[in-house]
């Protein structure tokens, strides 16, 4: 194999090149098949998220005999825990080019190897009548495994190609992916509760063997299909250097803490991770609510808000749409369309709560594609838009710590999950709601009110939120073209003098950092 292209400049022990391995084939054209491989590991984390949102917390009160408020501190103890780890993953990844194991399988490959037994493990989620502590563990070791693993795959789009284009691609496809995995964790249950006694837990189990047996083979595929860019020595030995420069004698949990903290200093992160924490805050208020206000608000089945939700299946046109239009609109209008779309649906679920209309299938069937088709596009631009985020750190510091955002992003997703999850349970139980060893049981007037209110006023009210933050975001493919062809330029050794006015603009505009106060690129002049 040839060495023509940075993402096949490796280190083996000793240092030596690069030469054989087959999964890190010579850089050619992203298309469809390489984008498919790389959007196959989305089942990883919908095997498990997607299952989790929508289930667990209704398993957990109606077959284990935990209150709301118990199941809601299991996914607040397991957030927190998964949010501290994943924030050391990033880390963890960016720097294991430093040991054998890292240097021979990669930076990121390694982890992608590593979660292909790890899917296995969620299957212990779903055993019904075991103890609040089994529950809390089973749980616990889950969501850190989940998430952990996932980070270095988030970081591969930013290493595997820095065209606008590619990266569209590549983040397009994988949510379609996503989007077809999360339709599937909707419609495989509600297949399965018609085989079943609403009392029996058996499906709950049996959703999650399937996802799981197959996400076995679908990571294979990714870590078989994709590639990554491995730190040579010169690298190594500059990364090492600026690093004993910056930290002093090396990386203490304060200097360590100190470079969590530093990923803020770029203003499109910031904004970034606002719109972010808030729309994925309302979209785990609905997941987790959703199956409460199909059975106990509105009188259905646990059948019917599978299929409601397995309506995700417009995901699929949705993002396909996104991914080329996201190359003509900026992000802040995309995000505003689909938030407004969540907004009508959240507005609707108060209404039908209210009046209960004749053919309430229908209304309910509209504000579910509503909200789909909205949901669908908050997915979709944040980790479209995150792969060239690190590129405005390089241009401030000089350095790639894609896997350092990459761990922040997630430990805000956690921290997210975990209190939207806490709030829906502690409110449900401040309300009334009743918990049940055998299956749903009548509810009181109050908890009936409060997960209407948490469908429509929680979900509503986030989404405001994540539409102020949405309005200030600046990235787009223009801006972002202006940025990298100055990065290029002075990575390849441009002086800071010779930048003109609007690209200079453009720079601080996203970075949020005054061009003229970047030191690392002084050293051009």
């Amino acid at each position: 194999m040839n060495n023509d292209h940075s993402s096949q400049s490796v280190i083996h022990d000793g240092w030596d090149e690069y030469k054989n391995r087959k999964i890190y084939q010579k850089r050619g054209k992203i298309g469809i098949w390489r984008s498919i491989g790389f959007g196959t590991f989305s089942f990883f984390s919908i095997s498990m998220q997607g299952l989790v949102g929508a289930w667990l917390l209704f398993f957990y009160t109606t077959f284990c005999g935990l209150s709301a408020g118990q199941g809601a501190t299991i996914f607040l103890i397991g957030r927190v825990a998964d949010a501290i780890a994943s924030l050391f993953m990033g880390n963890i990844s960016d720097n294991i080019y430093k040991y054998k194991l890292g240097r021979k399988y990669g930076r990121r490959h390694i982890f992608i190897f590593a979660a292909i037994p790890s899917v296995l493990i969620p299957i212990t989620l779903w055993v019904a009548g075991m103890s609040y502590w089994y529950y809390l563990i089973t749980y616990l070791v889950t969501t850190i495994l989940m998430s952990v693993l996932q980070i270095p795959w988030e970081t591969l789009p930013n290493e595997m190609t820095k065209d606008f284009n590619e990266r569209t691609y590549l983040s397009t496809t994988r949510m379609v992916i996503a989007g077809l995995g999360g339709m599937l964790t909707q419609f495989i249950p509600a297949l399965l509760f018609k085989f079943y006694p609403k009392t029996s837990p058996k499906p709950y189990f049996l959703m999650q063997v399937i996802f799981s047996v197959v996400t076995v083979f679908l990571i294979w595929i990714c870590y078989k299909t994709t590639w990554e860019h491995f730190v040579t020595k010169a690298e190594a030995k500059r990364l090492d250097e600026e690093a004993k420069a910056e930290n002093g004698n090396g990386n203490g949990i304060k200097a360590e803490i100190k470079n969590y903290f530093s990923t803020f200093k770029i203003k499109t992160f910031r904004i970034h991770m606002g719109i972010y924490l808030s729309s994925y805050f309302a979209s785990i208020l609905f997941s987790t609510v959703f199956v409460y206000y199909i059975v106990y608000v509105l009188g259905k089945s646990t059948s019917t808000s599978g299929f409601l939700q397995s309506l995700s299946i417009v995901s699929i046109p949705v993002t396909i749409i996104a991914g080329i239009v996201i190359t003509k609109v900026s992000y802040r209008a995309m995000d505003l369309f689909g938030y407004s779309l969540i907004l009508i649906s959240a507005i609707m679920w108060g209404l039908i709560a209210m009046f209960r209309p004749e053919h309430i299938m229908v209304y309910l069937t509209i504000g579910m594609v509503l909200y789909e088709i909205g949901l669908y596009i908050l997915y979709f631009t944040p980790w479209n838009a995150f792969p060239f985020i690190p590129d405005l750190d390089t241009l401030v510091t000089g350095k790639n710590r894609s896997g350092l955002f990459a761990s922040v992003m997630v430990f805000i997703n956690q921290i997210s999950q975990g209190l939207a999850g806490v709030v829906a349970g502690y409110l449900l139980d401040f309300a009334g709601f009743k918990q049940s060893a055998t299956g749903a049981l009548a509810q009181p007037h109050s908890a009936i009110l409060m997960i209407t209110l948490i469908m429509s006023v929680g979900v509503g009210g986030m989404i405001l939120l994540a539409m102020f933050f949405a309005s200030r975001f600046h990235l787009s493919k223009k801006n972002f073209k202006v940025l990298s062809t100055e990065l290029v330029r002075l990575q390849k050794g441009g002086s800071m003098k010779d930048v003109d006015l609007h690209t200079k603009a453009v720079c601080e505009d996203l970075t949020g950092v005054k061009y003229d106060s970047i030191t690392y690129w002084k050293k051009n002049d």
